[in-house]
């Protein structure tokens, strides 16, 4: 059964269009990298999910809600988790202030990510929870944001490009922390350019280009496909 549909979506920035047809069917509990060179429709998938572009036609389901046609806030209260690649936490607010702001405490989804939680599986963010926001380092601030957004307990967790600009330790501690979250069983749409970050967290994958959908499969079958690879993935 599905848990995110999108079918034949057609979305615009005013009048220009950025997704063509657009088809992604994600299942429950998995990592699944979406990959693309810069521009591809990464982040326009995104934003088409959330609801801050406007889709012209196609459908937007999670689970059996249809959101193609809701607001950014009641997509975020149906259970869509949105960490965007700028991060954009609240800068002149601590760490722990950051993360009580993620909570939706009208939403009817069950509490299943608690303070406690986030401190064991963000020990970090758990030393530096009296912190300004502010003042954390970009890899730091990658955390926080993923943090906020997992205290809101959502059924999808869109991350958008969360290993740029991070130094290799920071990358290796973001991976560590995105394997732990598959082992609870999360469900991760992973929008990278990076396709090495990706290959050791990610079960499946799908190929995003000029806005359409064009390769999707187990991520073990890519490794070994060096022609898609080149083709639509090689700078």
């Amino acid at each position: 059964m599905s848990l995110l549909k999108i079918s034949n979506l057609n979305a615009f920035y005013d009048n220009s269009q950025v997704l063509f047809n657009l088809n992604i069917n994600i299942t429950e509990g998995k990592i699944i990298a979406l990959l693309g060179r810069n521009g591809a429709g990464k982040s326009s998938t995104f934003k088409a999910i959330t609801g801050m572009i406007q889709v012209k036609s196609g459908s937007i389901f999670l689970k059996e809600k249809n959101l193609t046609d809701m607001p950014t806030n009641k997509r975020a209260l149906a259970g869509i988790g949105y960490v965007p690649e700028d991060r954009q936490v609240f800068p002149e607010h601590s760490v722990e202030e950051n993360i009580d702001l993620g909570k939706k405490l009208n939403s009817d989804i069950k509490n299943s990510w608690g303070k406690d939680k986030i401190w064991e599986t963000f020990p970090v963010l758990y030393n530096l929870k009296k912190r300004i926001a502010g003042r954390l380092s970009g890899g730091e601030q990658q955390m926080l944001s993923i943090a906020r957004t997992l205290v809101g307990n959502p059924s999808i967790l869109l991350l958008d490009e969360p290993s740029e600009g991070l130094a290799p330790k920071i990358i290796e501690d973001i991976t560590k922390i995105l394997l732990n979250l598959k082992k609870t069983g999360a469900t991760i749409l992973l929008a990278e350019q990076n396709m090495h970050f990706c290959m050791n967290i990610a079960q499946e994958a799908i190929i995003i280009d000029k806005g359409k959908n064009v390769w999707e499969g187990n991520i073990n079958k890519l490794k070994k496909d060096k022609k898609t690879r080149d083709k639509y993935l090689a700078v």
